[in-house]
């Protein structure tokens, strides 16, 4: 905007930008609600907001469209006394601060904190624009600030409680992938199998794998099996490894009594057992005689 340009207010009544039929509808939908005009210097976004990342691009072509053609749904706010806080069109906010105008028509709802951040996520699933962890998290943030359980939640937003669980789920994975998935690299399908991997490191580095490989959820689901099933693998073979001297030990007790000895040590904490298979009461009572019993 050039140094001698004006803000813009609206510069058409309410009546010609907002229909009617979509006033009506707004009441008819909240029960209350007012609609005026609000000053943008007014209006400060939803620090819950569902939504944390802005296409720019995308921002200016709105921005544009509504130069052209003005704020056809007005953003739905909350009055907080100083001024009103989003409840949902935070991007149409956005957009008429690109363009330049001072008012937008705004619907001014009383909701409290739970209610605010229903229909912030109801709106934003229902135009499909949050990305899997944004929506995890703000299924996460609903369910902490407002006490309600997982299958509240789901009932709320018109999704079954698995779905809803498998998201908030996707908050577990290294932050990394988590990334990956905002950006739109590997997909929720893709993430899920990767919460089976103990280790995070491998987590990224297959994530990563994805990314580039362009691998498909069947294949991530195949590899991440065969991860899984060979680390059980590993470790028994790990904890039948025993010391050197463990197995010196059995070794010499096996010759001097020629009975059969296993020895199981923990150099942790420093215990263990000792186990002796005798083939025969004389020969049990030959090792209690060494030891003095």
């Amino acid at each position: 905007m050039s140094a001698s340009a004006k803000p813009k207010a609206l510069g058409r009544g309410l009546g010609n930008l907002i229909p009617v039929s979509e006033e009506r509808s707004f009441k008819e939908a909240g029960g209350e609600g007012s609609l005026k005009e609000v000053k943008l210097s007014e209006i400060r976004p939803n620090p819950d907001q569902p939504r944390r990342t802005f296409n720019e691009e995308s921002l200016r072509e709105l921005a544009e469209t509504i130069k052209a053609h003005g704020v056809i749904q007005p953003i739905v706010v909350k009055d907080v006394g100083s001024g009103y806080e989003i409840i949902s069109g935070e991007r149409r906010y956005r957009a008429c601060k690109i363009a330049g105008f001072i008012k937008i028509p705004v619907v001014v709802k009383k909701a409290n904190v739970q209610q605010t951040l229903e229909m912030a996520l109801i709106e934003n699933i229902q135009r499909e624009n949050l990305n899997p962890i944004e929506e995890a998290l703000a299924y996460k943030t609903l369910s902490e600030k407002s006490g309600l359980k997982i299958t509240d939640i789901a009932s709320r937003v018109g999704k079954n409680r698995a779905t809803v669980s498998n998201l908030i789920r996707l908050l577990q994975l290294p932050d990394s992938v988590m990334d990956l998935v905002k950006n739109g690299r590997i997909s929720e399908g893709h993430a899920r199998p990767l919460l089976s991997i103990a280790d995070r490191k491998k987590s990224e580095q297959l994530a990563y794998q994805i990314a580039e490989k362009g691998l498909t959820v069947r294949q991530v689901e195949d590899i991440v099996a065969n991860l899984t099933e060979e680390a059980p693998v590993r470790e028994k073979k790990k904890s039948k490894r025993k010391e050197v001297d463990i197995v010196e030990l059995e070794n010499k007790f096996r010759k001097k009594y020629s009975m059969k000895v296993d020895i199981t040590h923990n150099s942790s904490s420093g215990k263990g057992k000792l186990s002796i298979a005798y083939p025969s009461l004389d020969a049990l009572q030959k090792v209690l005689d060494a030891l003095g019993l």
